[in-house]
């Protein structure tokens, strides 16, 4: 009876605002947004799955009592923290938008990776028997890796992504990329169109034009096999490294730059909506999830225009 009691206490503390709704109404986005309210809140993790794990709960034992036909939320998951600490309290890695000294860092360190690469192959070449290998002093890109890691800053893209785009996906006279978002393949093959930047068609077009113009295959081959890239081709060395040379903190990851992409995006006017299709998310309740909070900083800083000069 007391575990009974404490759930009813903990539906009526966390869910009163749903009591309007038909249990058959309650949808991915009522989570997502009820989710990001209670994290907004400071509650930790743990706490808000206790009370969903209730909820389902509770619309399970609707669906064996034949209340309602099915659960309408069931397989809907709470996205975790990135890390917590020992005691159970969630210390979440923000989704933002990188400093201007971590993208002069960034810029930096590609730059120095490039012509850390280009010096090494210089000195081997002065060797006699390594005369036969290419000279790279007069190339844009001495590897996939600055390429690939640019496509992820200017379009925002998953690195997963980033290994599976090929020359087929690329349209240069366009300036379009159109392509199955892998993440979310298993739900719709249906490709989506994404416009680049000047700056990342100049980058493709570059690296397209050294690579021997290309017609098919992998944007970023394997240079060893020729395939698809593995998993980790450019976070397991690579990344660590463009790091240290630019002067960036160790922990920064990859994948802030996808999510530098979208907060710039949110920063400079765009609504969630266009985010969500330039993100290649499956719906608006993921975009919300993620970036929410960066509207209301925006709208924030919009109100600086009111003071006085």
């Amino acid at each position: 009876m007391k575990r009974g009691s404490e759930d009813l206490d903990r539906l009526d503390r966390h869910f009163k605002k749903w009591y309007r709704k038909r249990m058959t109404e309650i949808t991915k986005t009522d989570v997502t947004r009820w989710h990001h309210a209670l994290e907004s809140q400071g509650l930790a993790f743990l706490t808000i799955k206790r009370s969903y794990d209730v909820l389902q709960g509770m619309l399970n034992m609707a669906v064996e009592e034949r209340f309602i036909d099915q659960n309408p939320i069931k397989g809907v998951r709470l996205r975790k923290p990135v890390a917590q600490d020992d005691h159970g309290v969630d210390i979440i890695k923000p989704r933002r938008a990188l400093t201007k000294e971590e993208v002069s860092g960034l810029f930096r360190g590609l730059e120095r990776y490039t012509q850390d690469r280009k010096d090494m192959r210089r000195r081997s070449r002065e060797k006699k028997s390594n005369r036969h290998l290419p000279d790279w002093d007069q190339v844009t890109y001495v590897d996939y890796v600055v390429p690939a890691i640019l496509v992820i800053y200017y379009a925002g893209f998953r690195p997963g992504d980033v290994y599976g785009l090929r020359w087929e996906n690329v349209n240069l006279d366009l300036g379009t990329i159109t392509k199955v978002i892998e993440k979310t393949a298993h739900h719709s093959t249906k490709p989506s169109s994404f416009p680049m930047s000047d700056r990342l068609v100049d980058v493709l077009q570059v690296w397209w034009q050294e690579n021997g113009c290309p017609k098919t295959g992998y944007v970023f081959p394997s240079q060893r096999t020729g395939r698809r890239l593995s998993a980790g081709a450019l976070g397991r060395r690579p990344w660590p490294l463009i790091k240290k040379l630019g002067g960036l903190d160790p922990d920064l990851d990859l994948y802030t730059l996808r999510h530098n992409f979208a907060s710039q995006l949110i920063l400079s006017g765009a609504d969630l909506m266009t985010v969500m299709k330039l993100m290649g998310h499956r719906d608006i309740a993921t975009t919300i999830e993620h970036y929410g909070h960066l509207t209301a900083e925006h709208l924030r800083l919009a109100l600086y225009a009111l003071d006085p000069e």
